[in-house]
């Protein structure tokens, strides 16, 4: 089911620009400073993968934390953060315990990487982006891990383009590699 998940979830891409994420993006991805990733399980990995791509294609500092640990430890806010949970249902307790963490300290510009439209990590934060995996029928959760993957990809590419770092002959190629990925997928499969 991967090469049509990853293919449905790309059915919303025509570009990389900011909307991708709801209006509020616009605004928000050219002041990020940081990016906070907060997220369990397989979507924690999703966002170790992520780290390494916002720090190369966008050049901003990105930390990645296990949201149930993340609330039970002293940490220091930054307001100009971009906090993103990742998660499959988007109902997952310690994700969501830990966004209300993160704005209660004053952390506002959130971004929900998730799978369900009606859950609580959408109805939470300010932006969105929607995968289109499918239910997840399974504890290996592969297709929601390989959508988040395309979700987070296609940040790192708007948060460079919001940056001005992000040349249109880049997103051309990262648009291309994308598109070329459900095939991709499907011959290794």
């Amino acid at each position: 089911e991967q090469p049509r998940a990853i293919g449905d979830t790309l059915d919303q891409v025509a570009g990389i620009d900011a909307t991708l994420f709801g209006e509020a993006a616009i605004e928000v991805l050219p002041r990020v400073s940081s990016v906070l990733i907060l997220a369990c399980g397989t979507s924690y990995y999703a966002g170790s993968v992520a780290r390494y791509w916002i720090e190369s294609i966008a050049q901003i500092p990105t930390t990645v934390e296990i949201a149930s640990e993340y609330r039970y430890r002293t940490s220091v806010p930054d307001k100009d953060a971009l906090v993103v949970v990742v998660s499959q249902s988007g109902e997952t307790a310690d994700t969501l315990a830990a966004l209300k963490h993160a704005k209660g300290l004053g952390m506002l510009r959130t971004l929900a990487v998730c799978n369900v439209a009606t859950s609580a990590m959408v109805r939470e934060t300010a932006m969105q982006f929607l995968t289109r995996a499918g239910a997840e029928i399974g504890v290996a959760s592969t297709k929601a891990f390989t959508t988040q993957l395309v979700g987070l990809y296609l940040l790192a590419n708007a948060l460079a383009k919001a940056k001005g770092r992000l040349s249109p002959e880049r997103e051309h190629a990262a648009v291309r590699r994308l598109r070329h990925l459900p095939a991709a997928v499907q011959s290794v499969l």
